[in-house]
């Protein structure tokens, strides 16, 4: 019961991530991300704006090379990270991508510490998911965990 009641104060966080992902996710794909012309405006506008980082400008300049393929990427991870939030199931390993993922939309815009933009904030609560995560406690982890590793949930 020790660990329960800490993790227990993470739930309603994670729903709520799990839910901005998932709604922020839908829209993409409903408005075509798949097809890569929204990304790629989105991409130009960074690097033209010089609001990237500079360190991570390599990997902008690779995903304006392949919206497609990134705009999918993005899409899936969305809705899949958000929906393995809300579900709690492999909290701990979607966490992780999670992190990776909030942190380079930060990256890629450039966003510091003030606001607009909640991608930095989002991301630094899905490292603390990481390291305690929130699927034990009314999520599928509860009921899967001992038999999967626990790097996973």
């Amino acid at each position: 019961m020790g660990e329960r009641i800490p993790l227990g104060y993470l739930v309603p966080l994670r729903l709520l991530c799990g839910l901005i992902l998932v709604i922020e996710g839908w829209g993409k794909l409903r408005h075509g991300w798949l097809h890569g012309a929204p990304l790629a405006g989105t991409l130009d506008r960074w690097v033209d704006g010089h609001q990237t980082y500079a360190f991570f400008l390599p990997v902008v300049r690779s995903a304006q090379g392949h919206p497609k393929i990134f705009g999918g990427l993005i899409t899936a991870g969305e809705l899949v990270i958000g929906a393995s939030m809300l579900l709690g199931v492999a909290t701990r390993a979607t966490a992780f991508l999670g992190a990776l993922m909030l942190f380079s939309f930060a990256f890629g815009a450039g966003q510091g510490l003030a606001p607009p933009g909640n991608a930095l904030l989002m991301g630094a609560i899905f490292v603390i998911f990481v390291l305690a995560p929130p699927g034990r406690v009314l999520g599928v982890d509860a009921a899967l965990r001992g038999r999967l590793p626990r790097w996973l949930a």
